[in-house]
């Protein structure tokens, strides 16, 4: 009699969960569910492959109107990622034209201590765009996958500073800065920069621009110095373009990244899984994980916070 009702709540429980509308996370707690958005078509699958969004703005913290991913997101994911043993890789989706360069930095090297801890192979899937920051954060992988629409590459740092002293003048304001020494308020927008500044703040942007490109050369090997001269100048490419100096190892689809990434594992077949913020209607393989923050938490950021300049590895020429 125990038997029978043991199977019985066995079978009526199964359909629900394979389904992927209940998580684990969900009755454990925690800000994240777990959806599965590929489904093996094995009844009983022990294998998994976990899908990782690095989408939009990369920023350490949220970015207020910037719809994006922070440094937080990255790794709550992964450390889900690396404490499963049945997830057997990760492919990181990349949809985001870069950020500050101190995120895409972080997250490139916490999805690079992730593979050295876990042995997990990782690949990425290039998707609309993954320029600059976020190309970078592409490096990491041991495969990359671009989408034959993808636009990536904007190798390089961005500093964009705006002048208002002339605007001030007109309307009769003036700006009276109190500062310890003289270089305090480099950048400064109410008044001319000196040629001293500039070259400071271009030997910032310098040594940034050499730590990506380093990490260019270490994880690219096969890109000569043809190849990396090609891209310093910070250009945008097509997929194909990409592929033919050697930025990417493949063109293809989300699916192709997906079956490199099983390949690597060796397994045969996987079930394909999202960690997301709950709850969302969407379980395919296409579906997004945003963040939480909502429009109104955007709006109260930025009238309560100010941004001051940032250095970025960010493709947006109309920033």
């Amino acid at each position: 009699m125990i038997r029978r009702v043991v199977s019985i709540a066995i079978l009526a429980v199964l359909p629900v969960v394979c389904s992927g509308c209940i998580s684990i996370s969900t009755f454990g707690g925690g800000r994240m569910e777990e959806v599965v958005v590929k489904a093996s078509p094995r009844w009983w699958e022990p294998d998994r492959i976990a899908l990782i969004d690095v989408d939009g703005f990369l920023g350490v913290e949220d970015t207020w109107l910037l719809s994006g991913t922070t440094v937080a997101d990255v790794r709550e994911k992964l450390e889900r990622a690396a404490g499963d043993s049945g997830v057997r890789a990760i492919v990181v989706r990349i949809n985001s034209p870069g950020g500050e360069a101190s995120a895409s930095d972080v997250i490139y090297q916490e999805i690079r201590r992730f593979r050295s801890e876990t042995g997990k192979p990782v690949v990425a899937a290039l998707m609309g765009t993954a320029a600059s920051g976020g190309y970078y954060v592409a490096l990491a992988a041991d495969r990359i996958v671009a989408s034959p629409t993808t636009v990536t590459g904007s190798v390089g740092v961005i500093m964009q500073l705006m002048n208002v002293e002339g605007l001030f003048g007109k309307v009769g304001l003036r700006s009276d800065t109190i500062k310890s020494g003289e270089k305090k308020d480099i950048g400064s927008p109410t008044r001319p920069m000196t040629d001293e500044e500039r070259e400071i703040l271009q030997g910032v942007i310098g040594a940034l621009f050499d730590r990506f490109l380093d990490a260019v050369e270490e994880r690219r090997p096969t890109m000569t110095d043809s190849d990396l001269a090609a891209v310093a100048d910070g250009r945008i490419l097509t997929a194909e373009q990409a592929l033919q100096i050697h930025m990417v190892d493949r063109v293809g689809y989300l699916e192709d990244a997906l079956a490199e990434a099983m390949a690597l594992a060796g397994v045969e077949d996987a079930d394909v899984i999202l960690y997301r913020p709950f709850p969302h209607y969407n379980t395919n393989v296409y579906a997004v994980a945003p963040t939480e923050t909502g429009l109104i938490e955007h709006g109260l950021n930025l009238l309560l916070r100010r941004r001051g300049p940032a250095f970025l590895y960010l493709w947006s020429p109309g920033l």
